[in-house]
């Protein structure tokens, strides 16, 4: 039975269908549409508001304060440093002279570095394992390597250059 018919000494009144922003639906008699339109908004606007604070808090529970944020990038960017600095010794022809001035000028612009030193031996480090691999490969395939070393190199000095560039103030 549809609920606009009919039943025998019985008025239905028809049916409308009210959609909120939220997606919930909300069905009213028509009579009353208007007073049901005014409570589908108020529970969309509850919901709508409790979903916005509740985006908020998370949002704002994610981001480190800033110190920190520039504190953990500047560890980082000194042990990549320092990994990119073993292997331009190593496959790229780097001196040791020129490793060393790498290292202080990029210590003189990543004073939010905790521990510079440390890190820099970790990335040194971590350098030794990449090169390791990468002789194993000359070794397997000498064509290979010399192209990878190649490209290598060209992005590794490209990097380094660019981490020794002055950052604008935030």
């Amino acid at each position: 039975m549809t609920p606009n018919k009919r039943r025998a000494g019985t008025a239905v009144e028809p049916q409308v269908r009210r959609r909120c922003v939220a997606g919930a639906l909300f069905f009213a008699p028509k009579a009353r549409h208007e007073e049901a339109i005014m409570n589908n908004r108020r529970f969309c606007y509850r919901s709508l508001g409790a979903a916005a604070s509740v985006l908020l808090m998370l949002i704002m529970s994610l981001t480190p304060p800033p110190a920190l944020a520039s504190e953990e990038g500047a560890n980082a960017s000194t042990e990549v440093a320092g990994q990119r600095a073993r292997f331009m010794q190593d496959f790229c022809g780097a001196s040791p002279e020129d490793i060393a001035q790498y290292k202080e000028k990029l210590s003189k612009i990543l004073t939010e570095a905790s521990d510079f030193d440390t890190r820099w031996q970790n990335g040194w480090r971590r350098g030794e394992r990449d090169a390791l691999q990468l002789r194993a490969l000359q070794l397997n395939s000498p064509a290979e390597f010399a192209t990878r070393v190649k490209n290598n190199c060209e992005r590794v000095r490209w990097q380094a250059d660019n981490s020794l560039r002055p950052r604008p103030p935030k």
